[in-house]
């Protein structure tokens, strides 16, 4: 029966690191060094694809992150998570003036290039928003929400 047991747990436990190995040689090794590079600190990192782009999720210092790749290595856009009292006082304001009764639920800033983002979801009646704010508070139309 212990061995039956332990013949389980090995084929569970190996299938499981299998999938790993796979998902890692799909990911381009370019793509790897730059990543490795830009996020030496990173833990728990899982790797997607999305069509010719590679997301990696994972952790730094317990907070949670995304960056998006092109197979070539280019490093599209990056984010993290932020509290909502992290966020610069000019997308605090726009949130509550423009925004009134809506709470912000979940907030991220994203950094494409030079240009830094926030990602905001608001919580209201009857439904909630998902904005995207520059640094200086003013809502990007039409952004395309990652």
């Amino acid at each position: 029966m212990k061995s039956l047991l332990l013949m389980l747990v090995l084929c569970i436990s190996g299938s499981a690191f299998a999938q790993d190995v796979r998902v890692q040689q799909s990911i381009p090794p370019v793509v790897e060094k730059n990543f490795k590079k830009k996020f030496p600190a990173a833990k728990d990192v899982e790797w997607h694809r999305q069509g010719d782009r590679v997301q990696a999720d994972f952790d730094v210092n317990r907070v949670d992150h995304k960056a998006l790749y092109e197979a070539n290595g280019k490093l599209l856009a990056w984010k993290y998570d932020v509290r909502s009292g992290a966020l610069p006082a000019p997308v605090t304001r726009a949130i509550r003036t423009q925004y009134k009764g809506f709470k912000v639920d979940d907030a991220e800033m994203i950094t494409r290039g030079k240009e830094i983002f926030y990602q905001v979801e608001l919580d209201g009646k009857p439904d909630d928003l998902k904005v995207v704010f520059d640094k200086e508070g003013k809502v990007i139309e039409n952004a395309d929400w990652w």
